[in-house]
């Protein structure tokens, strides 16, 4: 088959950006000829071509026809689509937060939605769209993500991988393991964004993440916790993992919230042993060479006619783009905010404290002056 897969952007490593190069590289394992187009191009982009995936960089590096159009997102779908109007269109859901990520209303336009998780799955079939739902499970390359250290007995460092761990989460992960003796690194954007996290992961003994960046955790042998931003489900095991996968471990499959107690409570419950363990996991139910037998056969059903939905399905997508992109300006400039409070915060503590050494320094040097007179008299 010719695939065009379509995602939001190739500009830094994400959660969407990782998964679309490892089913394209995967597909292309498979002899298909595939090409990974985004609607915004970056750095991540030469990384994708340096893994040896065929990017196109502006609509007009894409093939003439495909037989499948694979869309991670309702931009690309639209644009897709409308360009291709008699191939099949596949979606895939990588999100129920974001309003860019949920599949398109547009009548016609896929044919089918990929749920790469039992919440994405409920998510996606809850939307007026008369098309099959397939469920498959998030897919890692367990070639690339391999074990090289084990993780140690006690643990040294975690590895706190993502784009979200931020604020007083953070704070109180990083303040009651610290104490506890572990060295905590963090990797992800804004500040830190790496393309190849490997060696960061080899020199951790937990990895602290959600959704893909703990399966590649697991992938390469380490204990991981789940906690970000958003929730926390603690450390995956055999018996934690069919709630944590069901809802993509995204740190929402349980109801207890993860406080400062039960982070130094896991932390001592921490044992080496998971980090073979989670490697198997990972092997058995996230290798991407199964994702992909099961994407293909997605990809190679029968296409619906789709008649006049080329021009609707262009207006779609040029309007979920200005609402995306507006969005993202409100997040970025509420991070901004937030940021602002907290270096104020920081600094008026800080002040606050050069204030009262201040005033204790005075008064110890009132004091001398005063036994200095008193010796005088």
């Amino acid at each position: 088959m010719r695939v065009v897969i379509g995602t939001l952007g190739l500009v830094v490593p994400g959660g969407t950006e990782t998964y679309c190069v490892t089913v394209a590289r995967e597909l292309a394992r498979r002899g298909h000829e595939v090409v990974l187009f985004a609607d915004s191009i970056g750095p991540y982009a030469d990384w994708a071509e340096e893994l040896g995936v065929d990017v196109a960089r502006a609509e007009t590096d894409l093939p003439n026809a495909c037989d499948a159009v694979f869309a991670n997102d309702a931009i690309t779908a639209g644009t897709l689509a409308g360009r291709y109007p008699e191939s099949r269109c596949v979606y895939c859901v990588h999100s129920t937060v974001h309003e860019v990520q949920a599949p398109p209303l547009a009548p016609g336009l896929i044919d089918a939605i990929i749920a790469l998780s039992e919440r994405f799955g409920a998510f996606a079939r809850a939307f007026a769209l008369d098309v099959p739902v397939i469920r498959l499970r998030q897919p890692i390359d367990t070639d690339w993500f391999t074990p090289s250290v084990p993780p140690r007995r006690p643990p040294r460092r975690a590895l706190l991988l993502g784009n979200s761990l931020a604020g007083p989460r953070r704070d109180a992960l990083v303040e009651t393991w610290t104490a506890h003796g572990i060295d905590c690194r963090q990797v992800g954007r804004p500040r830190n964004a790496m393309n190849d996290v490997r060696p960061e992961i080899a020199d951790a003994d937990i990895v602290v993440a959600r959704g893909r960046a703990a399966m590649e955790g697991m992938a390469a042998g380490k204990a991981v916790y789940v906690f970000d931003d958003g929730g926390g489900d603690g450390w995956v095991t055999p018996e934690t993992y069919p709630a944590i996968e069901a809802d993509n471990f995204a740190g929402m499959a349980t109801e207890v919230p993860v406080d400062r107690r039960r982070l130094a409570a896991d932390l001592a419950a921490y044992d080496p042993d998971m980090g073979w363990i989670n490697r198997e996991l990972a092997v058995t139910y996230h290798n991407a060479r199964s994702h992909a037998q099961g994407l293909v056969e997605v990809l190679r059903g029968p296409a619906s006619p789709r008649g006049d939905s080329t021009t609707s399905a262009a207006a779609a997508a040029r309007t979920v783009r200005f609402a995306w992109r507006m969005q993202g300006r409100a997040a970025a400039a509420e991070t901004e905010l937030a940021q602002a409070r907290h270096q104020l915060a920081s600094t008026q503590q800080q002040l606050d404290a050069l204030r009262g050494s201040r005033l204790v320094r005075a008064a110890l040097a009132v004091g001398r002056i005063r036994d200095r007179l008193r010796r005088r008299r």
